[in-house]
This record gives C-alpha cells, structure tokens and sequence, in this order.
C-alpha cells in the first residue's frame, strides 16, 4: 500500500460518477476478474449454466454478471452470506459447506475463486464445458498446478487461469457497466492505512461481503 504509485496511462480510464471513490475503487479488482473470466476465457454464451464458487467475496460477487450476458447463476457462499448473494441475482444459492457435490448438477462454466478441490468441481462441467480459476489450493499448491497442467492434456473440460493486467477499454467497459447500473459496489469495510493489519485479518477469517477498501488521507 502507497499513497503514490505511478501508473501506465494505458491502464487508467474516469470513474464511474454514480458512484463515490471508495465505490469505484472496490469494483476494480473483482469486476474486471470477472469480466476477463466470464466473456474472455469462459466465452459464455446465453443459456450456459454458470457455477460461481466463493460468490460473497470481491470477484465472486460481481461474477453474478454471467446474469448479463444470460446465464443461469448458481452461487456457492457461506450460510451466514446466502441472503446477501442471492440479492446479488444468483438464480440459486447454496451453502458450500453442507451442499453435497452430487446435487450441485453440472455447468457449461465454473468460475472458481475457492481454490480447493478443483480437481472434484472440475468433474462437474459438461462436455466441453470451462473453469477459470482465479486462484489455486494455497495449502496444495503444487497439486492445485498439477490439476490445471493435467486439464490441458486429459479431455475437454479446460480449467483456464491467467494473470489479471487491466487496461483503458477493460475499465471504460466495466465503468458503463456501473453507470447503467448492471454491476453495484460491494463494500465490505473501509479501512484507513494505518489499521492495514487489521483488514489482512478480517480478509483471512473469511466470510468477507465484496471487497475491504484502505482509505489513505
């Protein structure tokens, strides 16, 4: 965290002016994830069934987008979070811990922000059907990489990953988005710099609704 950083000028585009700063800056990390997933690494079409894993957090809060582009949404979160996502649109919602991997169905895309036990969701895409993981097992990383090297090679069901890097027409896409009113800020909890430890903690207890801002000045 900084209070300057110098920027490329190809990676920054006007805020959304519907909405405050502290609005606009949670939307950047998790909407454009999500945009990046959904419509160019998943390709989703209309009518896909779409699985969100971890749908109370800051990417899988606004991957709820698959909506927009016609998806059936079926979000997995925490007991405490299923009324909170199923505000955000889902179609279903599912608490994960008491959900048994059986019943969930199968999906043309599964956007996984989890990390644990891709290898098993993995089993529940359609033929030719796609996972985009933002995010590998960080307690079983090295079987977390072996999984998504062996979708490579295995059948037809991809697990995608790829590296976030935003620019000017991914952000003005994203602002449009906000303006018409297709994608609301989450914020969880707007912390100042100086109590930075304490947001590093709330964010490993879990349970987290959209994004923690820092607020500097």
């Amino acid at each position: 965290m900084a209070e300057y950083v110098a920027i490329d000028p190809r990676k920054i585009a006007p805020a959304p002016h519907s909405l405050t700063m502290v609005e606009a800056i949670s939307l950047l990390a998790g909407g454009t994830t999500s945009l990046t997933a959904l419509r160019d690494y998943a390709a989703i079409k209309p009518g896909e069934r779409l699985l969100v894993r971890g749908a109370s957090g800051g990417v899988g809060s606004v991957a709820e987008i698959g909506k927009l582009f016609g998806a059936h949404v079926t979000a997995l979160a925490g007991a405490k979070n299923l009324d909170f996502v199923r505000g955000l649109g889902a179609d279903k919602v599912l608490d994960y811990r008491t959900t048994p991997l059986a019943q969930l169905g199968t999906f043309d895309v599964i956007v996984d922000t989890a990390g644990a036990q891709q290898s098993h969701f993995r089993s529940l895409l359609t033929p030719g059907g796609r996972m985009v993981a933002v995010t590998i097992d960080i307690n079983r990383p090295l079987a977390g990489l072996a999984t998504i090297l062996a979708s490579t090679i295995h059948g037809s069901r991809r697990i995608r990953v790829f590296s976030g890097s935003p620019d000017t027409a991914l952000l003005t896409e994203l602002t449009r988005y906000a303006e018409n009113g297709d994608i609301a800020p989450v914020v969880d909890t707007v912390h100042s710099l100086d109590n930075i430890a304490d947001a590093h903690r709330a964010l490993e207890a879990g349970g987290v609704r959209g994004k923690h801002v820092i607020r500097i000045g």
